[in-house]
């Protein structure tokens, strides 16, 4: 599951492609330049009395936020597109302090979070009006051909806002919203490409290592095609992970299938690899971490591009998939490992299963016990 693109003389090989929504489907003189100046209306009428004083803080926020208040210009290097969100008002609270002398940074701070959250949650419209729908087609033509990430400095809701409005939701298997992009080098590893037209962002990538980022002014100037002769297997991993005194004498199974179609609990299911290894002493939670990080080497070593995981183990699936924080700190380093790993297969998705269904590869992993 892989696209080729094209840009001008470079090529690259994708499996999970990320788009800048704030570079290439949002029109910033639509929509950032309002959004700036109803933040900085609204900072304003709630710090100031006396219109000299109003004007003079309304102007000063809008400069800080990265608008031109003479003819609402969005400025390359905006706050307002390279910074997240939920930073904003910590940078206005510095800028305008010298203004406002009659509350504290800290009051400021705690302010200005608060009259930034009512501005966001009233500018959907603004964002509905400032859709680029001619590049959003891209998004729907290349679904299903390789994994589509959108990124955003905005807050979740307005984002769930834009998808919806636009009608991408099922095309993108991921959004990451208030999400500072330079640091997009820890996602951006192996045939993962970051696409904006964002010159700030291209100045900052070309003083770092990653390489990763493709910048374009126009949409149009990315050439896609699905590369010949290439289809994905379906594969589904069962993994276990046992333990004989939690901690004692430790084991990991793992059992690789091949399936038609998409529904692999119905479908022909064919087993093609089995594993069973001793791991030395350890707890059971580090065992079922152990297996599934040994289900994804594996995976990435015979070039698997979309992979289902079935474990037992409710505290992995739902570490991994988010729903439960890592507080174990020997389990947060295999949590990082395994994170990291599952990184690289462009489609994975791993799910709770009862542990009735998980008998076979319950058995490799007592039988690892029987070999030492």
């Amino acid at each position: 599951m892989s696209i080729n693109i094209t840009v001008g003389t470079s090529q690259y090989k994708v499996d999970k492609l990320f788009w800048d929504r704030d570079s290439l489907f949002i029109d910033f003189d639509a929509y950032w330049s309002r959004l700036a100046a109803l933040i900085a209306q609204k900072i304003a009428e709630n710090t100031t009395t006396h219109w000299g004083q109003f004007n003079l803080v309304r102007t000063q926020a809008i400069k800080i936020l990265g608008i031109n208040p003479e003819n609402g210009e969005v400025e390359e290097a905006t706050p307002l597109k390279t910074l997240p969100v939920c930073i904003l008002h910590s940078v206005l609270a510095h800028g305008l302090k010298s203004l406002i002398k009659d509350k504290t940074s800290g009051e400021l701070t705690v302010l200005f979070m608060q009259l930034i959250e009512k501005s966001l949650n009233e500018c959907k419209q603004y964002l509905k009006d400032a859709i680029v729908s001619k590049n959003l087609m891209i998004i729907k033509e290349i679904n299903k051909n390789t994994k589509q990430i959108l990124i955003t400095n905005d807050q979740c809701t307005n984002n769930d806002h834009f998808i919806t409005e636009v009608g991408i939701k099922n095309d993108l298997v991921e959004t990451l919203c208030e999400v500072n992009k330079e640091q997009l080098e820890k996602i951006l590893i192996n045939n993962a490409v970051f696409i904006t037209s964002n010159i700030y962002l291209r100045d900052f990538y070309s003083n770092t290592k990653c390489k990763n980022v493709v910048f374009v002014e126009n949409i149009e100037d990315i050439e896609f095609s699905k590369p010949q002769g290439i289809e994905s297997e379906h594969i589904l991993i069962n993994i276990d992970g046992a333990s004989k005194g939690n901690p004692g004498p430790a084991a990991v199974g793992i059992v690789f299938y091949k399936y038609s179609g998409k529904d692999w609990k119905n479908g022909q299911k064919e087993p093609v690899e089995e594993v069973s290894e001793f791991i030395g002493n350890e707890t059971n939670n580090i065992a079922e971490y152990t297996a599934l990080i040994r289900a994804v080497e594996i995976a990435i070593e015979r070039g698997y591009k979309d992979v289902t995981i079935c474990s037992d183990s409710e505290l992995v699936v739902n570490q991994i998939n988010g729903k439960y924080k890592v507080k174990d700190a020997n389990i947060k380093t295999l949590f990082d490992k395994a994170f990291l790993l599952v990184q690289k297969i462009p489609v994975f998705k791993i799910i709770h299963i009862p542990r009735e269904e998980n008998l076979k590869a319950d058995k490799l992993a007592n039988n690892a016990f029987k070999l030492v």
